[in-house]
Order: structure tokens, then sequence, then C-alpha cells
């Protein structure tokens, strides 16, 4: 039987690979840096550390694959901090791949983002970065790529609307995703194994921020004063240029609208918003 190490696996995307890996009779080993905790389809617990390299060894002995979507999105603080985040993602990755190779895995599949080449945030230069590691160490390799989850989309608009009036930006084009469709495609690629750089994918539909919001606010029961600008930046203008989106790749099937309401369910349930159930 397959082993698959799922490292991240008790994040948003990676507990959602996990369950399906599992329902589709694959053993799952997570990978964390915290303590063993309940996640569904987890037959073993790995607890190791990306950026000292603690645990890396023990977590891939005995694996056939590797879905790596453990990551460092870590956009604030110092120059300095950011520098040695973008090391740990980097870095910590070439650490998990030697021993991968050592081990004698023979699958990574390492979880991207869209736009890389094209958005100029210092994140995506550490991701591209990764990427050229991944391709690079001597273990069979798939990337995927997708564009920006639905919670992430949220906790951007949410900073904006603890004020009953605000700027925002206008015309800034995305294709958000839902975690439950990204693992479902992820899941695809554990099957089929290293295929090199795969198509991208995203979303059901490309909104602007703009739309975004105004689903945001009514699902919510909100009302604010928005007022729209011209958000300044290289960043900026090259979402603007459609640098976040897929160019002929693949669609999800939940819709930013879809998403939202469920969300705006939950909060009337006072439940966390990374804690709906999984879908199936």
């Amino acid at each position: 039987m397959t082993k698959v190490l799922v490292t991240g696996g008790s994040g948003m995307l990676g507990r959602r690979v996990v369950s399906r890996l599992a329902q589709a009779g694959y053993t799952v080993r997570v990978m964390s840096h915290q303590q063993r905790k309940e996640v569904e389809g987890a037959a073993e617990w790995a607890q190791a550390n990306l950026a000292t390299g603690t645990g890396l060894r023990d977590a891939v002995a005995g694996v056939d694959t590797i879905v790596h979507s453990a990551t460092q999105p870590k956009l604030t603080g110092s120059k300095t901090d950011r520098d040695e985040l973008g090391n740990a993602d980097v870095y910590g990755t070439r650490l998990l791949l030697e021993a991968a190779r050592e081990a004698g895995v023979s699958h990574c599949l390492y979880v991207s983002i869209v736009g890389l080449e094209d958005v100029p945030m210092p994140y995506f230069r550490q991701k591209l970065a990764t990427e050229t590691m991944v391709q690079n160490v001597g273990v069979p390799w798939t990337i995927a790529r997708a564009t920006q989850f639905h919670p992430f989309i949220a906790t951007f608009l949410d900073l904006f609307t603890r004020s009953p009036l605000f700027l925002f930006p206008a015309n800034l084009p995305f294709q958000p995703v839902a975690a439950d469709d990204v693992a479902d495609y992820l899941c695809r690629w554990v099957e089929a194994g290293p295929s090199g750089r795969v198509t991208d994918f995203g979303g059901p539909e490309v909104l602007r921020a703009d739309e975004m919001m105004k689903v945001w606010l009514r699902e919510q029961g909100k009302h604010r004063l928005i007022i729209p600008i011209r958000w300044p930046g290289k960043i900026a203008a090259a979402i603007r240029k459609g640098g976040t989106l897929p160019r002929n790749g693949e669609r999800g099937q939940i819709s930013w609208a879809e998403w939202v309401r469920e969300q705006a369910a939950l909060r009337r349930a006072k439940q966390p918003l990374d804690l709906y159930p999984l879908r199936r």
C-alpha cells in the first residue's frame, strides 16, 4: 500500500488532502512541527521542523510520496524576519528533499501559487526559489500551482470592514478557489505520479476585489460605505494585469458566494472560520 507524507497536514489545505487520500486507500502520515492532534484520516504522525531539519529523516522514512503543502506565508515584520522565513521555506524544502532522496522517496508533489513570475511580492519570490529547489534536488517531482484560497481573500477583506467607511482597491481581479477543490486536484496528481509542472488550478470565476467585497458584506449583513481607489505600487499593477490568474488552467466548482454563505452561517453559529466540516 502506498504511503504518503503530507507536510502541513494539520493545516487548512493539508487536512483536506489527508482525509481524501485516506478515503482513497492510501496510508497517510502527517508531518507537523506541532505535537499530534486529531486529523481525520491520519494513520501516522511525524513531528519535524523544516527550519532546523529536526525529525525530517524519521518523517520521510518508508514514504513513497510527499505532498509538500507546509509553508511560511508571513508577510509582516522586519526585512530580517521575512528573509529568515524565506530561508525556512527554501532551505527547509532542501533539507526535506535531501532526506527524501536518501530515503528513496519516488515522488514529491509541491503545492505552489499561480503568478509567481508576474507579481513582485517577497513571498512569491520565496515560492519561486522553492520551486527551483524542488526541481534540482533529485527527487522526481510535480509542481501544482493554485490561486488564492477563499479564507486568504476573506482575511484581506475583513481588515477593511472594521470601519463604517473605507477606501478600497478597485479593479483588482482574482480567481479565488476553495481548499476542498484544490485538495481534489492535488489527489489526482498523487495518483498520477511525477508529472513536472502541471496545469494551474483556480476557482470557477474571475471576480474583482470590489465584487467580492459586496458579496462578503451582504452575506454578513453588514452595511459599509466603500470608496473605490486605484491602489498604487508595482504589486497592484501586476494584479490589475491579471498576474494572479491562471492561463488556460483548470477550474474548481465552489464559488466565492457559496463559500461566503457557508462562513456567514458558521459565524452566526459562532464557529471558527477555518473549522467548517470537510466536504466529501
